[in-house]
């Protein structure tokens, strides 16, 4: 079976003709990333060859959402067939206030980046924190307790996460 691309990004408005825009499209996206701006991730290339490498029969798109959009958007997978999405700038923060459930990161850190669809339901997580933890022991081989950390530029919610992360 050839796959058919997705286009590079999609929109709120596509969101809410999801079945008519993207009915077609072979594997199904059922993954993405909401941003504004979106254009710049690389995280489609990373995801679908993932997906690809296990033979998960569905793709990881860009979805262009603006900030006064967030709330429809999630309103309108709750309707559709999607797995879940991961957020970037600048929903990490407004999300926490539209979802249904919360792990412990999120709510510590009062940010979500990874949103997962159970039975309409939005749970979200934020593994920011966990991940700067992984990237410091992996790259410089210590432990973060035996660093002093400057955080610069921690209004988006990312930085929240790894604050937290660095206090715990």
């Amino acid at each position: 079976m050839k796959e058919q691309k997705t286009t590079d990004r999609y929109t709120l408005a596509d969101l809410e003709n999801w079945r008519k825009v993207a009915g077609d499209v072979d594997p199904p996206v059922r993954l993405g990333v909401f941003g504004d701006p979106v254009a710049h991730s690389l995280s489609p290339q990373m995801q679908n060859a993932a997906l690809r490498a296990y033979e998960i029969n569905m793709q990881y798109a860009r979805f262009h959402i603006r900030a006064n959009e967030i709330r429809a958007a999630l309103g309108f997978l709750r309707q559709l067939d999607f797995i879940g999405v991961n957020l970037t700038v600048p929903h990490k923060i407004a999300a926490f206030w539209q979802i249904d459930q919360a792990d412990e990161s999120a709510t510590r850190a009062g940010t979500v980046n990874t949103i997962r669809l159970r039975d309409g339901k939005l749970i979200a997580s934020n593994t920011d924190g966990e991940g700067f933890l992984r990237a410091i022991r992996t790259e410089l081989s210590v432990d973060l307790r035996e660093l002093r950390v400057m955080i610069l530029g921690a209004g988006g919610g990312t930085g929240h996460a790894i604050a937290l992360q660095c206090a715990l």
